[in-house]
């Protein structure tokens, strides 16, 4: 069994549940950051007049920054406590991007968007630390749920810069408001869990052990499919995230209103999704549910780059969210269960590679674009959902091959 369910009491239960409390806040406020900002880059675009190709640089600066931190972060956590990194990346985050509408230049914003991206890398590997903690120590799948309640953020971010676009806002305001959000709400989780030891306690002494256990062959081979798929994943995921809004103005005239709801769109899909993903995972298991989601989401992407209507484009953006959902907490239980007793070297590698993607991915499809046109980028996202499915095939047969199975809580 991946997981068994304990019956936890008294003290441990309150303990337990008020550090979920706590690190549900950072994954809301992660949302939050991520939603407003996909949603005001045709925003942004206007406001430092710059093409498609050299909001791509930007967003490679983002990517940059975040990779470098996940990077060397890691080292730290184990002998920190990791809520502390949330609350400093959370922090620096929401600040930088509050602060990018007041650039003076080009230059200015770029080095405000690595180190926002830098702050949100911090912030990222250190509340899926978190998150990764609270699951061994409890026994229980809470994956899909903290991924979900960052789809839920991304859906606030997205309807706040919907909204105040309406009503005639600038980038300052969406960005202002998104930004100051996204620190408020990290600091307010100082109100949640002060008891942070024992469990600390828990996490880093089976962290240390499993440091001197290493992968067979076999496990790495497939934990390095498994990253694999989440690299692809995510990287169409950052594609889709990113490039919808200005697809939808750029290509099809839609306002750019319109464009953050579409993003809404995609993000309260992909949240019902992800709250729905432990029941879906039980019944059919990880690998189907990443085999049929990577169909799905290509099917889906199709519709969108040949359709001209705005009403159909919104369904097949909510059918990819619900496709997309729970591709990522997947692969992540997956590749930790395949690890067996060195969980923690395959999360590593899996995590590695499917952030890579997501950081990566829009900044990619901008050059293509740049190079090319939008169409072509959503042509690729197809390509990598394509792959998706192709590869969970593989994972599947090389898993029958070697005798390796993965089995949910029923």
């Amino acid at each position: 069994m991946l997981f068994t369910r304990p019956a936890p009491t008294g003290v441990l239960r309150r303990i337990g549940s008020s550090k979920r409390a706590r690190c549900c806040a950072f994954f809301l406020a992660a949302g939050i950051g991520i939603g407003a900002w996909a949603s005001s880059l045709p925003l942004v675009s206007t406001r430092l007049a710059i093409s498609k190709g050299e909001l791509g640089f930007l967003l490679l600066g983002f990517a940059l920054g975040a990779i470098v931190l996940m990077v060397t972060i890691g080292r730290f956590i184990d002998r920190l406590q990791s809520d502390k990194f949330s609350l400093a990346g959370c922090v620096v985050f929401g600040a930088c991007i509050l602060l990018v509408p007041l650039a003076p230049g080009v230059l200015t914003a770029a080095l405000l968007i690595l180190a926002a991206g830098a702050g949100f890398g911090t912030l990222d590997v250190s509340m899926n630390t978190e998150a990764s903690h609270l699951e061994r120590t409890s026994k229980r799948h809470l994956m899909s749920s903290f991924h979900g309640v960052f789809s839920v953020g991304a859906l606030l971010g997205a309807l706040l810069v919907g909204q105040l676009v309406s009503i005639g806002g600038g980038l300052n305001l969406c960005l202002g408001i998104a930004g100051s959000s996204v620190v408020l709400v990290a600091f307010g989780s100082r109100l949640i869990a002060r008891k942070r030891s024992f469990e600390h306690r828990i996490s880093s002494t089976k962290s240390n052990a499993m440091k001197k256990i290493q992968l067979s062959p076999e496990q790495l081979v497939l934990v390095i499919m498994f990253g694999a798929i989440a690299f692809l994943s995510m990287l169409a995921e950052g594609g889709v995230m990113d490039w919808t809004a200005i697809f939808l103005v750029t290509e099809h005239g839609a306002s750019e209103s319109v464009g953050a709801y579409a993003f809404a769109t995609f993000s309260a899909t992909m949240a019902l999704g992800r709250f729905a993903g432990d029941w879906a995972t039980r019944r059919i298991g990880h690998v189907n549910v990443i085999r049929i989601g990577g169909v799905v989401c290509a099917v889906s992407v199709s519709v969108i780059v040949v359709s001209s209507s705005i009403s159909i484009t919104m369904f097949a953006l909510g059918l990819c969210g619900i496709g997309v959902a729970n591709l990522v907490p997947a692969v992540f239980a997956a590749a930790g269960h395949l690890g067996g007793d060195s969980a923690g070297r395959a999360m590593s590698i899996a995590t590695t590679m499917g952030y890579s993607g997501l950081l990566l991915g829009p900044a990619l499809l901008g050059f293509v674009a740049q190079h090319s046109s939008l169409a072509t980028s959503f042509g690729v996202i197809m390509g990598g959902f394509v792959l998706v499915a192709i590869v969970g095939f593989a994972v599947a047969k090389s898993m029958a091959l070697h005798g390796l199975k993965l089995r949910h809580e029923t």
